[in-house]
């Protein structure tokens, strides 16, 4: 049982317990909140911490060369609407020679829930399966359980942790969004596939990175990035592999992460073949 916090309002008390079921060894994780009780019925933001042993990392949604994805099974949310796990933005790793998308510390990964009735406890419980990896990956697994109940909501020891993790999620690409992605276009050159991605920045780009995930049995590579007009413009080329030669690459739709410096930004682009020019 990680917590047990008493808020008392006149005679009444509300508490919040958290509690994990099972031991991983090469990691601890915890479900957190950022407040002590329901409240006034608007958003909560919580979130699921994995710390990594020293030297050991774990993985995003689209784990690359090697790994695997972190899943979230959520057994139970009463009182509540079904959560919806958020990402934050990964950084390209590097194990054994092959690339890889993830955490190489402690990552959140937030969500909110939205309670029905704040008259009435709200239980959550969700069970976690997730790899960790330094020279070989090792599957983790843990069940975690909170039950937030009726009364005034005060900010918690973890209520800031959760808000910077929130902040590293990619926000969906808006009219107003910079920098940007401009175009996506798939390239062919003899047996090769490439997608060429065109983005732009107001201010300039920095140190831009591109990840891009879709399909399972669609592998891309690192992107060979190229500027123009002083880094206001940059175009990613990245090799598409597929692991299926029956697949159809045109037309499939995958989601791009743009990311530069502290901006993370992400576009759903279908894929079309770029026009030919005499």
């Amino acid at each position: 049982m990680r917590a047990l916090i008493f808020i008392c309002v006149l005679v009444f008390c509300a508490f919040q317990i958290a509690s994990g079921v099972g031991a991983p060894n090469y990691s601890r994780i915890e479900l957190l909140s950022g407040v002590t009780a329901l409240g006034d019925g608007g958003p909560i933001l919580l979130g699921i911490r994995i710390e990594p042993r020293p030297g050991w990392k774990t993985y995003w949604r689209a784990p690359g060369e090697s790994g695997l994805p972190p899943v979230f099974t959520f057994r139970a949310h009463d009182n509540m609407d079904a959560p919806q796990i958020k990402w934050p933005a990964p950084k390209r790793l590097i194990l054994q020679g092959l690339e890889s998308y993830g955490y190489d510390g402690p990552v959140i990964f937030p969500f909110y829930v939205q309670p029905h009735n704040i008259a009435a406890p709200a239980r959550l419980e969700v069970q976690i399966d997730y790899a960790v990896c330094m020279d070989i990956c090792v599957p983790e697994q843990a069940a975690l359980r909170l039950v937030l109940l009726p009364g005034a909501a005060k900010a918690t020891n973890d209520t800031a942790a959760l808000q910077v993790a929130a902040a590293r999620v990619p926000r969906l690409q808006n009219e107003n969004s910079q920098p940007r992605i401009n175009t996506a276009q798939v390239q062919k050159n003899g047996t090769k596939t490439f997608l060429l991605v065109e983005a732009e920045a107001a201010n300039g780009f920095g140190a831009p990175d591109l990840f891009a995930d879709g399909p399972s049995d669609l592998l891309f590579g690192p992107p060979q990035i190229s500027y123009r007009d002083g880094k206001l413009k940059a175009a990613f080329i990245m090799s598409i592999t597929p692991l299926d030669p029956a697949i159809q690459i045109i037309g499939q739709t995958v989601t791009l992460t743009l990311t530069d410096r502290e901006i993370a930004l992400e576009k759903q682009a279908k894929l079309a073949e770029q026009a030919q020019t005499e």
